[in-house]
């Protein structure tokens, strides 16, 4: 009985963990409201067996910002400013 609960723990635990995923859409929205521009480009790559988005947003005083963002933890990897 213990070894089942245990195992549906750690089960209900890695679910959650994968819940974090963040869609391209949503780290768009993300980035869209965050620099207040409009999205250039977007797209999801895979480098090295991990899933990062990749977004372009032209701002309001012109800048292009270029955003990379982890796919699993939604955290951006790098980005210029």
């Amino acid at each position: 009985m213990l070894t089942a609960f245990l195992i549906g723990l750690m089960v209900a635990h890695g679910a959650s963990a994968g819940d974090r995923r963040k869609s391209l859409d949503e780290a768009v929205s993300d980035a869209r409201d965050r620099y207040n521009g409009r999205v250039l480009s977007a797209e999801t790559r895979n480098r090295g067996g991990r899933e990062s988005h990749n977004i372009r947003i032209l701002t309001d005083d012109g800048r292009v910002k270029r955003l990379q963002i982890d796919a699993e933890s939604g955290r951006p990897e790098r980005g210029r400013r």
